[in-house]
Order: C-alpha cells, then sequence, then structure tokens
C-alpha cells in the first residue's frame, strides 16, 4: 500500500526503535546504536544490534521485527517466491485487549504506528522491545540489548549438541548470547526463552551443553512488552504483557505446502497483577499480493484462515511488483488460538449422533479427545476493512482509538453497529443479516456457525464479488478469544502465512483452490504433531514439564547399578528412561511404566565418567546428572 501517511521510503528508521534519545542508522543488515543513558553517561556495552531478520530456508523470504510489527524494512519484506522481487504482505501484527475487574478497557495493538492523528508511520508505537521489567529499570541500554533478533537453524543446534566438549569449540553468537535467562534484579523473569536444560540445574549455559530450542529448520526468537512506554498507536491503557514470538520454516522442497509456509508461534505472559476478562487476540494483516489496488479479501471459517487474491483475472498493468497472469493467493492461518476457560469437562466435537457441533469446535483444536480442559479456539471472527483515503464510509476504514480496535475485535463496526451478513456487513451497504462473525466466508461456513447455526436472511454464498465491490486495497483482522487472562498466565497463539499459486488457463479461482488444499495439509500436520516426511512437527522437548523433584536418583555415585524413582501422571503410562553421555548421545534407553517403582538400570558395562539420567513422558521430561566410577 502506499498512502499519503504511509510513505514506502524513509520509515523503518523509526519502525524499530521510537525512543528520543536514540539514534539509528541501517547499516548493511544491522543497526548502529548511539546513545546515552538516563544520566547522560555513554554506554559502554553498545554493539551492532540485529532488529530484524529474515527467514529464507524456503521458498519465502519474510522479514519480521523485534519488536513485533512484521514483513516491512523500507518496502513490503515478504517475498515469494524468494529472489523474484514480489511480495505479497505489506505488514502484519497482533492486537490484544481485554477489561480488568473495574470494567476498564486495556488494549494494545499496531497497524502503522502512525496514531489516530495519522502521524508519519512508525513513530507511535504500542509495543516495545525487551521483557517486561521493573518500570525504573527500563533505559536506552535495555533497549538496545533487546533490539536483536537470534537468527538459528536446526543445523546450528546440532552442531552444538556434538561439539560443546570439544577443546577450543566456541558457539555461535546466537546459541552463545541466547536470552534463555532474565536478570530478576531488574524485574525480569527468571526464565525467558526456551532451552534443554542438560543438567537440570536452572541456568542457560551452552558449555554445559544447553542449547536453544526451536521449531522448524530456521527459527527467529524475539522478545517485545507493551509496558516499556505509553501506547501511542492505540492510545489504550497498558496490559503489561510480555511477548515471545518464534518465527519458523521448514525446508522440505518436494513439499509445496510446507515450501510455501512460514509460521509464527507467539507465548504471550501476564506479569500484571490484573485479571483481564473477555479478553480477545488479533492478527492484522495487510495483505498486498503484488500490484495493491486490485485484490479482494476472504475467510474460510472451517479452516481457520483468511486470505487476498486477486480481483481481477490478471494483478496490475505491467508493473515491476506485479505478478501478472495467473496471481497467487495469501492465507493467514489461525492454527490454533488461546486455551478456553477451563470448565472441568472434554468439550466433545461430535453429537451422540456423531454429527459436528455448532459451537468452537468446528474450528477448535483438542475437542473430544479425552483430556480434560486442553481446548483451543480457531478463528473465531473475521472483520476486513480499509484504507482511511479510499472513499468508503467512515465506520468502514481503519480504527483510531483502543475502544474501536477492541470493536472490531467483537464484531461491530466504528459507529458500534454489528457486523452484519451480506453486502459489505452493515445496512448501508446491501447487509442483510443476522449479525454475524465472518465476513466474506463464500459458503465455507457449513453449518452456519458464524449466523447463530441459523440460515442467513439472504444468500448463502457471500463474497467480496457477490457484494459488487470494486477491487482495491484490503486490510484483514482474524480474532480469537474471549479468554480469561489471569495473573501469571501463559497464553499461545499459533499463525501461519501460507502462499499458492495456480498457472492452470482461464481458472481464476484456482490459486484459491490450491490454498485450501494446503490449508488442510498444514492444518494437519500441526494438530497431529507429524510432519510430512514423518519427522515431529513441534520441537521434541516443547511443552514438557521439567520438575527435578520428581525423579530421585540413587546411589549415586554408582559402579554397577542405579535405581531410578519417579514420580508419573498415572501408571498407565510409560516413561522412556535414557542414559546419555555429556555430548547428548543415548547409550542405554528402556521403558517402563508407573508402577511398580523404581526401577534399576545396569551400568557395570559403562565407563567411568559423568552421565545423565533422561526420564521422559508424553507430559514431562527430566534430566539428573549422575557419576559412574568402577
Amino acid at each position: 500500500m502506499t498512502t499519503q501517511f504511509l510513505p514506502r521510503n524513509g520509515m523503518i528508521l523509526l519502525f524499530v526503535l521510537c525512543f528520543s534519545s536514540i539514534t539509528a542508522t541501517a547499516q548493511n543488515t544491522f543497526w548502529t546504536l548511539k546513545s546515552t543513558d538516563t544520566n547522560g553517561a555513554p554506554l559502554s556495552s553498545l554493539i551492532q544490534d540485529k532488529g530484524y531478520d529474515s527467514l529464507y530456508v524456503n521458498n519465502v523470504n519474510a522479514l519480521f521485527n523485534a519488536s513485533g510489527l512484521h514483513f516491512f524494512f523500507k518496502k513490503a519484506r515478504f517475498e515469494v517466491p524468494k529472489g523474484s522481487g514480489k511480495t505479497t504482505v505489506f505488514s502484519n501484527s497482533l492486537w490484544i485487549g481485554g477489561k480488568d475487574i473495574q470494567n476498564l478497557l486495556h488494549f494494545a495493538g499496531e497497524r502503522y504506528r502512525q496514531g489516530p492523528d495519522f502521524s508519519f508511520a512508525g513513530t507511535k508505537p504500542d509495543f516495545y522491545v525487551g521483557p517486561v521489567m521493573d518500570s525504573i529499570n527500563y533505559s536506552s541500554h535495555q533497549d538496545t540489548v533487546w533490539n536483536y533478533i537470534w537468527n538459528l537453524t536446526r543445523s546450528d543446534i546440532e552442531y552444538h549438541r556434538t561439539h560443546y566438549l570439544q577443546p577450543g569449540y566456541t558457539p555461535v553468537h546466537d546459541i552463545l548470547t541466547w536470552p534463555g535467562n532474565g536478570d530478576p534484579g531488574l524485574g525480569q523473569a527468571p526464565r525467558l526463552a526456551p532451552f534443554f536444560d542438560l543438567n537440570g540445574d536452572g541456568i542457560y549455559d551452552p558449555y554445559d551443553g544447553d542449547y536453544p530450542e526451536i521449531r522448524g529448520d530456521q527459527a527467529l526468537f524475539f522478545i517485545f512488552n507493551d509496558d516499556r512506554g505509553e501506547h501511542l498507536e492505540s492510545t489504550g491503557q497498558k496490559l503489561r504483557i510480555e511477548i515471545h514470538g518464534m518465527a519458523y520454516a521448514f525446508n522440505i522442497p518436494g513439499d509445496s505446502a510446507l515450501n510455501n509456509t512460514v509460521f509464527l508461534n507467539y507465548r504471550i505472559y501476564n506479569r500484571s497483577q490484573n485479571i483481564y476478562d473477555s479478553t480477545f487476540l488479533g492478527v492484522y494483516t495487510d495483505i498486498d499480493l503484488g500490484y495493491p489496488y486490485d485484490d479482494y479479501i476472504g475467510c474460510d471459517a472451517e479452516r481457520n484462515m483468511y486470505y487476498g487474491y486477486n480481483g481481477t483475472l490478471i494483478d496490475g498493468s505491467g508493473q515491476p511488483e506485479a505478478y501478472g497472469e495467473n496471481p497467487p493467493t495469501q492465507s493467514v492461518i489461525i492454527l490454533a488460538g488461546p486455551y478456553m476457560d477451563p470448565d472441568g469437562l472434554d468439550n466433545p466435537r461430535y453429537d451422540l449422533n456423531g454429527n459436528q457441533l455448532c459451537d468452537a469446535s468446528v474450528n477448535g483444536l483438542n475437542f473430544g479427545d479425552s483430556v480434560v480442559d486442553n481446548e483451543r479456539l480457531g478463528l473465531q471472527r473475521f472483520i476486513y476493512f480499509n484504507n482511511s483515503t479510499s472513499g468508503v464510509p467512515e465506520y468502514m476504514t481503519d480504527p483510531n482509538y483502543a475502544p474501536e480496535y477492541y470493536q472490531l475485535m467483537n464484531g461491530k463496526w466504528r459507529d458500534s453497529t454489528d457486523i452484519i451478513y451480506g453486502g459489505n456487513g452493515h445496512p448501508s451497504s446491501g447487509g442483510y443479516g443476522p449479525a454475524c462473525h465472518f465476513m466474506f466466508p463464500g459458503e465455507s461456513d457449513t453449518l452456519n456457525w458464524g449466523v447463530g447455526c441459523v440460515p442467513p436472511n439472504g444468500p448463502k454464498n457471500w463474497t467480496e464479488s457477490t457484494a459488487a465491490n470494486a477491487p482495491g486495497d484490503r486490510r484483514g483482522l482474524g480474532v480469537t478469544g474471549p479468554f480469561t487472562f489471569k495473573p501469571g498466565d501463559v497464553q499461545d497463539l499459533d499463525i501461519a502465512f501460507g502462499w499458492a499459486r495456480d498457472y492452470t488457463p482461464g481458472n481464476p479461482l484456482g490459486s484459491l483452490t490450491k490454498l485450501r488444499s494446503m490449508t488442510d495439509e498444514v492444518n494437519n500436520a500441526f494438530a497431529t504433531n507429524r510432519l510430512p516426511d514423518g519427522k515431529n512437527f513441534l520441537g521434541v522437548n516443547e511443552n514438557l514439564k521439567t520438575n527435578q523433584n520428581t525423579v530421585k536418583i540413587y546411589p549415586n555415585p554408582s559402579s554397577d547399578l542405579i535405581n531410578i524413582a519417579f514420580k508419573i501422571e498415572s501408571h498407565k503410562v510409560n516413561a522412556t528412561i535414557e542414559l546419555i553421555t555429556t555430548q547428548g548421545s543415548c547409550i542405554k534407553r528402556m521403558v517402563a511404566t508407573g508402577y511398580p517403582n523404581p526401577v534399576r538400570l545396569e551400568i557395570s558395562d559403562i565407563q567411568s565418567g559423568i552421565y545423565f539420567i533422561r526420564v521422559m513422558t508424553k507430559e514431562s521430561l527430566v534430566v539428573k546428572k549422575v557419576v559412574i566410577i568402577h
């Protein structure tokens, strides 16, 4: 998009850091920061930092910013195919809003960091780099430390695991500096970035064999928060949240879906003392398919996605950025949203006759899997709106203030009326109702879940084409929630950005058909934790509990037998017990149930030295050091 408010050039200086005490100049792919702290003393530890970096391991070159406003650096940087110079997304950001016990709205969310007065883009953020800390300890020095994206590949980590004990070995920079621990003296949380703690001491030290835990074949990690400064974009009240972002991709060239998709996990921490009720998460995306002014937008309610597609048979009219004939489609998929508020039930997906229920299980995850209170919400709403200069009614344009942002997340226009089915979702623009949760769903909502499980008051097939819209510059907002966000709670939001292109002549919707098929594969890979090549989608150790007190090892040191006593979730659950070397190699493995207990491991044939016992179930992982002497 290009508007009088958002020029393509000259804005990124303020996109990444927006503090008046800092000046920054781009130097290659790094920022060189020159600053003083709050008392005017020079900062001796300033180095080149890297507030943005790109995923590039598959067919997509996607740029992420450490402060949470993605896919933009001087120009759009979601390039597909990689190296083509053609892009499909202009920008993307997270929205979050909820109400405290006094019913006061707290909100953080960005579009282009312009604020309600449409100032120069990039100057008015809601989010800031780094973890939440005591307010007195925020400083330009800390801004510099955290304006960084850690970029690692799977091969980087595997090399580290097999070489960390070799004389003279030095880990690569992003393993060496991985922010596994915060500084509690500054008010930071003691555990930050995920890592495998080989000796179980809670301290990240790569020279002890600890290593970062990432997803995918390449991953970018960054931390940002809404507490560092005022919310200048939305003017909303702070939530005091901390967001750990991990963008990742897979290198599976033979798989069209995975080769054209990048993923993003947000782990969101409530570091405040507030309980936030009616909390929603929003994923805002400005989709620009090559030439940005001939696009349509829509959603697929049951596939958890919204998408942009060309409103004309040919993208653009020969511009360098245009795709031309057979234009592609671009999706934003809510793979899994926040956990539902606990109700002590395993909420079902089907009724007693095996029919899909018309509720959140339509596109949610973990419904009816025999596990209580693990259900995660899917895409709950989709709303589109327009550039403020596009000539549409004001109620359909960008929100200005936090209550308007939050209204959109609740399915209401800026004029406080419900978004309704048909036309452009409003009585004044052909809407025929009733109130709805999904705009332009086509016929994807087969159960009419988005309109209260009853048929709409007019034609069901609702798209921008049936609304007779002129193609143009589109923005979309996918919403998931509501949930209750209590102090200390952690919620995950998993997103995917998929791209598809069909070259079949005379088939204008071929790319959209292909996108749906690819989305099915991506959703299935995430839901089953299985990639097409048979490997795990998620990290092997991800989400495992690591309470060291659940495992006792004795005698230690030992020469012939080790007794391993452990607490386990159920005596019917198996535990895998491994004896591993300090290099991470497994030299003995056995499987035991939770009862009887303890189990014995024969070690008389093992050379003297330091080893580790690893006890792992589907819910827990504990590592203990053991010494073998003969």
